[in-house]
């Protein structure tokens, strides 16, 4: 396995966090670090010779600068294009390397929100 392959056990997930955290020049030990567990379940989590515990996952993702947004599946592509909009074109997926999120349908509005009704900000977290 060359130096950039993505071991076949690594939850998809840890598959992004492994690309973010290499495209960002890190090593393991920073992100452990910075996230608050051992350098040993990080490697562990992102080599999928473990499966963490949602705790680990998201303590990983915080210290990467990632916020975990839960979406109805028939949205995702909507709520990646959203975010690709409000962050000059960038996700997570393709900061880690992978294609771009499909742009939302030409019915979404330009100006990033999603339905034609007003939005009352609960549980909105700035991008």
């Amino acid at each position: 396995m060359n130096s950039t392959a993505v071991p076949r056990g690594a939850s998809e997930p840890f598959r992004q966090l492994r690309a973010l955290r290499r495209a960002r020049k890190l090593k393991q030990e920073d992100v452990a670090r910075k996230a608050g567990i051992s350098r040993e379940a990080y490697l562990r989590a992102e080599s999928g010779q473990a499966d963490p515990r949602m705790s680990t996952f998201l303590a990983a993702c915080e210290a990467l600068g990632l916020e975990v947004v839960l979406a109805p599946q028939h949205l995702a592509a909507d709520v990646n294009a959203f975010i690709a909009s409000r962050n000059g074109g960038v996700t997570a997926a393709s900061m880690a390397g992978q294609p771009a999120a499909p742009q939302a349908s030409p019915a979404a509005p330009a100006s990033g929100g999603f339905g034609s009704g007003p939005t009352s900000g609960e549980g909105h977290k700035p991008v």
